[in-house]
């Protein structure tokens, strides 16, 4: 069978790497592999890399004439996504359009029921699901018995049983690198004392143990942790090393530090095999000691990324449910400062019941946090399957007729041309005031926020997104004003 895997236009790549590094869908590059083993004909087509027009698209569609073409994308770029397949049915109606990944997963009835140019949904997991589906597509057979799958009968959207998790991640393939245009990629990372150094993304585990209340990855991938064996994932790294240059790896895993033993494994193994490679890693503070911080240092690893959220321990342990304390932040923080390691702390700001009092404290551990660091910092987002989508719901900030699949609902606010096309948690604190915390925040780091105009003028839809992006406006010229007035005064004495 002939299958299209299509990354749509804005990719699945967050906001902030839109002019940074672009690196491949490892999901897309999965599903690839795990259907060339089975003997299917499979493209990929990174239509956000490769900058494709609908024209040059369809082009390549119309040379390839799949018998099925599969969509993988984010909460962030769905609505690029559904044009997307809305203009492959309507130019190829006999093909077969399936989407998969984060998003649809738990919105599959939402989805299906308001874009009627999609036929079908996988979730969770796709590997087997899609082995199966082209399977049973390729004999003719009815699909209703593949687990995983959603789609319409007789005008209403069934869901097949949940597929069990993959037990043994090393069956798995690796990704399909070959059918990437990874010439295209400029995955390139500043790695201290070494400049920009080409990466690639791995994905070594799947499945997180925690249950933060804004996370959605438990959706996919589900609460026990599953990994890939230190020598699974070593050999996957000299292949890449090897066949495409890399001398730096990003450990894409939620949490890469979960197994000590396994990353004390793959330190080693790293050692061992001379590669001289840099890389960097998400990790979760209460999973690491100083000892295993020095291992990963002694092997390459030059940054890791944890999530603080909040400076305040009440919104750690009362609403966001993150079971960490901010001793083990400052430890960490420590530890790493003192082995040359850099921190990138992230911290959001609006969380439900969110007083001026604990933005105060998180603002107060942003600043004594060691200058060398990378900070990143965002308003909070609003997730599809997560437990502050329901929060949002009870307290009125997404409207009871919701949906996903819909653009410009009364009383949601997003900020597409700043932090994607997703509701963001507004409860306590005014937009005001959440704005100027925003731009005084982005005025410390030097970040140029009148780039962003040109974009946010264009996403202007409706009256409500004028007066919130006039709230806006107003917080920044205040920022700037209040800025002009401390150099001024500085300047006087």
């Amino acid at each position: 069978m002939r299958i299209v895997l299509i990354i749509p236009p804005g990719g699945y790549y967050a906001e902030r790497w839109q002019k940074g590094a672009l690196m491949p869908s490892l999901g897309v590059g999965y599903i690839a592999s795990s259907l060339e083993q089975e003997g299917h004909e499979v493209h990929i087509i990174d239509a956000h890399v490769e900058h494709l027009s609908w024209r040059r698209l369809e082009e390549m569609l119309k040379k390839i004439s799949p018998s099925a073409v599969g969509f993988s994308f984010t909460t962030e770029n769905r609505f690029e996504a559904f044009r997307l397949i809305e203009q492959v049915k309507k130019a190829f109606p006999r093909v077969i359009t399936i989407a998969g990944g984060p998003h649809v997963t738990p919105t599959a009835t939402d989805t299906l029921e308001n874009i009627p140019s999609l036929d079908l949904v996988v979730r969770g997991e796709g590997e087997a699901t899609m082995v199966e589906l082209a399977r049973c597509l390729e004999e003719g057979k009815d699909y209703n018995g593949v687990s995983g799958l959603s789609y319409r009968r007789n005008g209403e959207v069934r869901n097949n049983p949940r597929r069990p998790f993959i037990e043994n991640l090393d069956s798995v393939p690796s990704p399909a690198w070959h059918l990437m245009p990874w010439e295209k990629y400029n995955f390139v990372l500043e790695v201290p004392e070494k400049g920009k150094v080409k990466h690639a993304n791995l994905i070594t585990s799947r499945g997180c143990p925690f249950s933060c209340n804004f996370c959605a990855t438990q959706n996919s991938w589900g609460r026990r942790f599953r990994a890939r064996s230190p020598e699974n994932v070593l050999r996957e790294i000299s292949q890449l090393v090897e066949n495409y240059g890399i001398k730096g790896i990003w450990f894409f895993d939620d949490t890469f530090t979960s197994n000590r033993q396994r990353v004390w494994d793959i330190c080693q193994g790293l050692l061992d095999a001379k590669h001289d490679l840099s890389w960097f890693c998400e990790i979760r503070v209460d999973t690491v000691d100083k000892e295993l911080l020095q291992k990963m240092k002694e092997s390459g690893c030059y940054c890791v990324a944890f999530g603080v959220e909040s400076g305040s321990q009440r919104i750690l342990d009362e609403v966001i449910g993150k079971k960490i304390s901010l001793q083990q932040v400052r430890d960490v923080t420590r530890w790493c400062d003192e082995l040359g390691i850099k921190s990138n702390p992230f911290f959001i700001f609006s969380h439900p019941e969110e007083t001026k009092e604990d933005i105060k404290q998180t603002i107060e551990m942003m600043r004594n946090w060691p200058a060398h660091s990378d900070i990143s910092l965002s308003l909070l987002h609003i997730y599809p399957g997560t437990r502050l989508e329901t929060t949002a719901k009870e307290k009125g900030l997404l409207p009871a007729d919701f949906s996903w699949a819909k653009k410009d609902q009364r009383g949601v606010i997003t900020l597409p041309s700043a932090q994607g096309n997703v509701p963001i948690f507004v409860d306590k604190l005014s937009w005001e005031y959440l704005s100027r915390l925003m731009f005084e925040w982005a005025e410390g780091q030097r970040y140029r926020v009148l780039n962003k105009i040109p974009r946010a003028i264009k996403s202007i839809r409706t009256y409500s997104d004028f007066k919130r992006y006039m709230t806006m406006f107003k917080a920044f010229i205040k920022v700037k004003f209040n800025k002009l007035l401390s150099h001024e005064s500085a300047r006087s004495r």
